[in-house]
Formats: C-alpha cells, structure tokens, sequence
C-alpha cells in the first residue's frame, strides 16, 4: 500500500512543481526539497518535519499539501493526512485525493467509507492507472463482489408551512403549522456478473404535521435495476412500486418500468461533469375518493450535474405526461391529466471543509389538455386550465462528520393559474440532522 502511495507521490511531485508560486522564499523552497529528498530516503518522519518547515515560511501549494498529505499517512498521522487530501478536493487532482483519502480511511480500518472513496474514483474519468488501483482496492475489500455494498441515509427534520392546504390567495385564512419530516433511504448491489450488477433500494419519506393530521403524508418507493457499466457510459433499466397513505388513509399505489443512461464525457471546459438521460412509464391506482387520478404517468428527465472548484451544479429539464381519468361530478368537469415541463437550477458552494450554502430555483409549467368545466354565477364556464409554478429556496449544511450534517432550508413556493382558485403561495422551514451510513 505504501509503495502505490508513494509511487504515487513521486508522480504528482513532477506534475504538480509548476504551480509552485513564484515569490516562495529561497528557503521555503530548499526545504520542500530538502522533505522530497526524505522521501526518497525513506524518512517520512524528516520528510514532515522539513515540509512543515516550507509552509510555516509562507510556501503554498498543491505539491505541498499533497506530499503533506503523503508524509503524514506514512508517520500514522491520519487525521492530518485527510485534512490535506481533502483540501485538493476542489482541484484538478480530486480523484488523486479521493484514491488517497480512500486509502486513509483504509488504514483507520473504516472499510466502509474507503470503499466509497475509491467507488468515486472508479466512477470518475480519471488516470488510467488510477483507475485500475481502486478497482483493485474494491477487489480487497469484496473479493467476490466490488460492488456488493449498501448505503443508508437517515434524516429527521422539525419545520413550520404556511398554507398546508394550499388555499388560493383570496381565501379568507389558511392552514399553518408545524410538522415532523423523516426521509430514509437504503440502496445496495447484492449480485453482480461482470461488467453489470443487481441494484436495489428503498425508500420512505413521512411528514406528520402537530395540528392538521388530515394533511399528514407518508410514502414507501421500491425499486430493483440492473446496472451495466460500459465506460464511460452507466445503463440501468428496472421496475418498481409506490405506496402512498394521506391522512393515515390509502390514496394511492403505483407500478413502473424505468430506464435510464448516464455518461461522464459531457464536460463543456474541462470541469467534472455528468449526464443523465432518464425516462419511466407509470400506472396509477388510486383509493375510491382519490379515483380520478387513476390512469398513466410518463416523465423523461435530462440531467447535467458539475463540479468546478468549490462549486456544484445541477441543471435538470423534465416532461411529465399524465392520462387520467379525470372528475366529473356530473356539474363540473375537472381535468388532473396536465402536460408538464420543469426547469431546475440548484447551485452549492462550499464555504469551507465542513460548512456549504446552496440556492435552487425551479420553473414549472402545466397545460391541462382537456378543459375545465365549472359552474359560475354566469353559468358553465369552459376553460383550459394553465399552472406557473415558481420555487425558490435556500438551504444549507454543516458537516459534523464523514457521518452526520445538520440541515437548514427555507423554501418558497407561488403557483400562477388562469383560474384564481388554483392561485397560491406557500412557505416552508425545516432544521434537521442527517445520518449517511
């Protein structure tokens, strides 16, 4: 293992030696060197103690924190190890730094989370030989299975909404009050053959509000895929179910079919970067009050997720469809089958190691094909309903540790219809802590 990092060290050495800034001190630069010759001594000890020496006398630099990193992994010193690796996250060597922060973890004997730092490797556009280190590590760890892993996320949150009910602007009040949010999460690859594996997960999500239990919602998604990795592409096609409850009382239940394919060559100036294309088929059955909802639901979904120094990005375009059964009471005509087009904007920025601030706003269009029928003091009002709906919210993280954060997010929502009784708005916020397993 030391051997791998070393050679390792060596190679970023020569690569990195350019970014060294020119107004280091003659004397921060002798001793950078005087560590690299330590090194090759195989005096990890001296090696600390002269590279510590050139970054008290003013020298910064990637080649720096990187044989930092280096010399403090080889003295056992594992939590100054990761402070250094980590601070090249935000560089063009990340994966370099996520093959050694696996590697870190590795000798911590937290086989878990190693196993996550070389799975970011393995699934990045990185060195070759990179590349091939960590699935070798993965091997270590799994001889039977790389892939055979499962992860858990675990969240509670405690909030406060304005107008749980949705109420149109003119109405006279409206629902508020505070509620008790968890979203759980489970994925694993219990089989695997080759180049694809069997990927499960589930998931379930409940709010229970303290005063207005009728709004109460609860939900349980299952889903089995099979993977194919064929770099540097990933294809994944699967089916799975919903069960939904409102109000401690059946609403609905679902079925799908899903595919979906992602690729990491679509980097537009040379930032990490990956696409998804996704697309599901989905019926529909729903409780007998809830039965005008029964029908079809189609949806494709384009992603763009990037990273560029401390920034994060997602972009994401989808396009619902639904075939509903629709409500027609006889007097009125209700249409719940509207055509959907989304566009989603979210941008993170890390503050520092352990603090991120985000911003997303989300555009949201529906045209109702067939149109409304509604009775009005004129008499029958025939119209095709049109919904714009705007979503705005901020939210933020700190990272207690590689296993729990604490959760802030303020959100607003406002819908625009054609028809003032589907007019409203909505504010939501949460706090709350979150446990990656």
């Amino acid at each position: 293992m030391l051997r791998c990092l070393f050679t390792l060290c060596l190679l970023t050495v020569t690569l990195m030696r350019p970014v060294m800034a020119s107004e280091h001190t003659a004397d921060a630069t002798q001793h950078f060197r005087a560590g690299i010759a330590a090194f090759q001594a195989n005096q990890p000890e001296k090696a600390v103690t002269l590279l510590e020496a050139a970054a008290a006398k003013g020298m910064t630099s990637r080649a720096l924190t990187y044989n930092l990193g280096v010399a403090y992994y080889q003295t056992g010193a594992y939590r100054n190890a990761e402070r250094m690796f980590r601070q090249l996250l935000d560089t063009r060597q990340r994966v370099l730094a996520q093959y050694n922060l696996g590697l870190v973890a590795l000798a911590q004997n937290e086989t878990g989370q190693a196993a996550n730092w070389f799975r970011e490797v393995t699934q990045s556009n990185g060195d070759d030989k990179l590349l091939r280190l960590a699935r070798a590590r993965l091997r270590e760890l799994s001889p039977d299975d790389a892939r055979k892993y499962w992860q858990a996320l675990v969240s509670l949150s405690a909030g406060h909404e304005e107008n749980i009910g949705l109420f149109p602007d003119g109405a006279a009040s409206t629902l508020d009050g505070g509620f008790l949010e968890s979203a759980n999460a489970l994925t694993g690859y219990p089989y695997q053959h080759g180049q694809g594996a069997l990927k499960v997960s589930a998931r379930l999500y409940a709010r229970h509000y303290l005063s207005e239990e009728a709004f109460d919602s609860e939900i349980v998604q299952l889903d089995s895929a099979w993977v194919h990795k064929n770099p540097p592409y990933r294809i994944s096609a699967g089916l799975g179910g919903d069960q939904y409850w409102q109000g401690g009382k059946t609403r609905e239940h679902r079925g799908r079919l899903f595919a979906e394919v992602t690729s990491r060559t679509c980097a537009i100036a040379g930032e990490q970067a990956r696409c998804t294309l996704a697309a599901r088929a989905e019926q529909v059955e729903a409780s007998r009050r809830y039965q005008a909802y029964n029908g079809q639901h189609y949806q494709l979904d384009a992603g763009y997720r990037t990273a560029m120094g401390r920034w994060r990005g997602h972009v994401h375009y989808r396009v619902d469809y639904d075939d509903r059964e629709n409500l027609n009471t006889g007097d009125e005509y209700f249409s719940v089958s509207p055509l959907g087009q989304t566009l989603g904007v979210r941008g993170d920025y890390r503050i520092t190691e352990t603090w991120s601030l985000g911003v997303a706003v989300r555009y949201r269009y529906n045209f109702y094909r067939t149109a409304h029928q509604l009775r009005v003091p004129e008499g029958t009002l025939i119209i095709r309903r049109e919904d714009q709906r705007l979503t705005l919210s901020v939210h933020g993280d700190y990272r207690i540790n590689n296993t729990f954060s604490l959760l802030a997010t303020w959100r607003h929502a406002g819908n625009d219809s054609n028809l003032p009784r589907y007019r409203y708005d909505r504010q939501t916020v949460t706090l709350g802590v979150s446990a990656h397993l």
